[in-house]
């Protein structure tokens, strides 16, 4: 499964939950969680000012999205519900945003 299919299985599980501003699935934005894809690897991280605070560096993204939950919720039951969500969506490839990553 390619990386904007995983990436959209993720957006589609958030968006339920989270307004867009409060996260990032496609590099750098000002007071979100982020995830970009940086030398072979993927980084999680909190964007503030500038700069990219609290990195968490995956060699997969499906490590990274795992990551990214936990990041942007700190509450068990949450991430559990949004692990599920997103693992359904991957097993369905419920995904109509596949040109997530070029917006």
């Amino acid at each position: 499964m390619d990386s904007r299919t995983i990436i959209c299985a993720l957006d589609t599980a958030l968006r339920e939950r989270y307004p867009v501003s409060a996260y990032c699935l496609k590099g750098y934005q000002e007071e979100a969680v982020c995830l970009q894809y940086e030398n072979k690897g993927w980084i999680v991280f909190y964007g503030e000012r500038g700069n990219r605070y609290n990195e968490i560096y995956c060699d997969t993204i499906l490590k990274a999205c795992l990551e990214f939950i936990r990041k942007l919720t700190h509450c068990i039951d949450d991430i559990s519900i949004i692990e599920m969500d997103f693992m359904g969506n991957l097993m369905n490839k419920d995904c109509d945003n596949l040109n997530l990553l070029t917006n």
